[in-house]
């Protein structure tokens, strides 16, 4: 099972670009001087002309025009001369596919514009002439994929405009095309190394352009699961293209593969269509081990939505490096925005089985990082309570938080699932946990999700070590000494009366009795909890219980991307 959540787009999503002008992918040669504003008028005149040479000079000059500069104050300039209707007759009637070409490549910038200009180019009814110009072979690659590419950056402004897209088969045909290309740039390329590059320049601009088209309509905002046969299309070939170690294009197609397998969540067909390779997964994991943050972002957010997915997805992940992997991202400050998308991945990992359990506990640094962040943000410990730290003023604040949050999920998920020789593991490689996990207890503005998290946590650790016969000192469950001594009871009333939250309240009360119940006659309390029905009839949890609820996966959903229904779901499971 996996759980919805709601969160804002961090920061370096919302900058990610919807629309794309066409400035560098492919440039043309341009002679003469930069285009100025004063020469559009003359431009005009020519483009009117009934001689090929004076309309294919005066076409390049427009396109030159907006390529110049991206502001839009250029497509303004270009659409107050009104040639709108005269370039879709060019592109549509005339037979120089370069003058073709120029025309889509106009297009393609114009709708990289504001909603406003977006929305000119599709009144003029440009966008079935740009599905005929994206289906017909026979105009070129090069008019193929400039006018795949206009027609995503129409889908980029809104959800509806995808929706339109995809269901007039735009997703199939920019499939189609790379499909098509896949074995003649399977032989365009030569190999490093073991590593594939492409050394034909038309090819990359076509990949580049064709590529990102299909990531960006893959985006999602509206009810995709019914089009699930098209993101399976779309998957499918990107998956492939995945072998390309070419660092733009690894940014498409990881951006590409996480926005469909997002909005495939919970889509049982789709999952019975796809596969999640080893190569996949391998690859990703070279990605994240030496990538910048333009490619890592995508690549840790591929692998978030695999740990997302069905548990057999889990293993594709655990079979490749991706743990070795991550650890950079866990190192070096630099990362410190996408941790929290680490810890999520490990903790989803942590929840399926006792092996996939261990398959964390077995690496060190990640089970490191994780302890270390049982903590309050910018925060030290001392005489029982929570001081700010020098350090608190540079931090930052909510995505620590995010971190700890995620922090607290790996650990309860790692001591309600894992084996009892696991817990034992855990607990003498990290003898301090337990601390850790009572400090949390003592600070008063605690979250409620992660209070709920850190008192199942110590619920179970202490039904797990209770019965751990060969654990005891002077028949003592040491675990529960400790608590004891560092005021955990005095901690629960005070976290009682402060929050309102019904099943907080129970916990404490439940972990409460538990710690005295097994202070006074640890045999006692340990055969009530193996008993579930026992440990009802005292008001305690069974280990059943409490493991229930931990074998769940989560994802985590923003405004913008995804199918709606699953946003809306989100959204409506939060707590206001």
């Amino acid at each position: 099972m996996t759980l919805d959540e709601f969160q804002p787009e961090d920061d370096f999503l919302s900058e990610i670009s919807h629309k794309l002008s066409n400035v560098s992918i492919h440039v043309l040669p341009a002679t003469g001087e930069l285009i100025e504003q004063s020469d559009l008028s003359t431009i005009k005149y020519l483009l009117y002309s009934s001689e090929h040479y004076k309309i294919k000079q005066s076409i390049e000059a427009l396109r030159r025009y907006l390529s110049q500069d991206t502001r839009s104050n250029r497509v303004n300039d270009i659409l107050s001369l009104d040639i709108l209707p005269r370039i879709k007759e060019l592109l549509a009637l005339n037979p120089d596919h370069s003058i073709k070409f120029e025309c889509a490549w106009i297009i393609t910038n114009i709708a990289a514009g504001t909603k406003e200009q977006t929305d000119v180019i599709v009144q003029h009814e440009f966008v079935d002439v740009l599905f005929e110009m994206v289906n017909d072979r026979q105009y070129g690659l090069e008019v193929n994929y400039q006018s795949a590419w206009a027609l995503a950056n129409v889908a980029g402004e809104s959800p509806s405009y995808r929706e339109e897209m995809i269901s007039r088969g735009l997703s199939d045909a920019i499939a189609l095309i790379l499909d098509e290309i896949f074995d003649e740039i399977n032989d365009a390329t030569y190999f490093v190394s073991g590593k594939m590059y492409i050394s034909d320049k038309v090819y990359y601009a076509a990949l580049d352009a064709l590529l990102w088209s299909l990531a960006n309509i893959a985006r999602g905002g509206f009810r995709t699961a019914e089009h699930w046969e098209k993101y399976v299309y779309m998957f499918n070939i990107l998956s492939k293209y995945i072998k390309l170690e070419i660092k733009k294009l690894e940014i498409e197609i990881c951006w590409g593969i996480s926005r469909i397998l997002h909005n495939m969540y919970g889509v049982d067909v789709f999952y019975e269509k796809i596969r999640i390779t080893t190569h996949l997964c391998n690859r990703l994991a070279a990605i994240l081990g030496r990538g910048s943050t333009s490619r890592l972002v995508p690549a840790i957010r591929t692998v978030v939505n695999i740990s997302s997915g069905p548990n057999y997805w889990i293993h594709g992940l655990i079979d490749a490096p991706i743990l070795y992997s991550l650890t950079r991202l866990l190192e070096e400050q630099s990362y410190v925005d996408l941790k929290k998308d680490v810890f999520l991945v490990v903790s989803n990992m942590a929840s399926i089985n006792e092996d996939t359990v261990d398959h964390v506990l077995n690496h060190t640094i990640v089970m490191q990082h994780i302890i270390a962040h049982i903590r309050i943000p910018g925060h030290i410990y001392e005489d029982f309570r929570w001081v700010p730290s020098k350090s608190h003023a540079c931090l930052k604040i909510d995505e620590e938080w995010r971190i700890t949050k995620e922090a607290t999920w790996i650990l309860f998920n790692i001591i309600t699932i894992g084996r009892d020789s696991s817990i034992k593991q855990l607990l003498r490689l990290h003898p301090t946990l337990p601390n850790e996990l009572g400090y949390l207890l003592n600070y008063a503005n605690l979250s409620t999700e992660i209070c709920e998290r850190v008192l199942e946590s110590i619920i179970s650790i202490v039904q797990r070590t209770n019965k751990y016969v060969d654990y005891r000192q002077y028949n003592k469950n040491p675990i529960v000494s400790l608590f004891l001594q560092e005021r955990v009871p005095e901690m629960l009333n005070t976290v009682h009366d402060n929050y309102r939250s019904h099943k907080i309240k129970t916990l404490c009360a439940k972990l409460s009795k538990l710690l005295m119940a097994s202070e006074e006659d640890i045999n006692q309390t340990a055969a009530i909890v193996e008993a579930g029905n026992m440990a009802d009839e005292f008001g305690l949890p069974s280990l059943e219980e409490i493991k229930s609820k931990s074998q769940k996966r989560r994802i985590i959903r923003g405004m913008e991307d995804g199918d709606v229904r699953w946003i809306e779901n989100a959204v409506g499971g939060l707590n206001i």
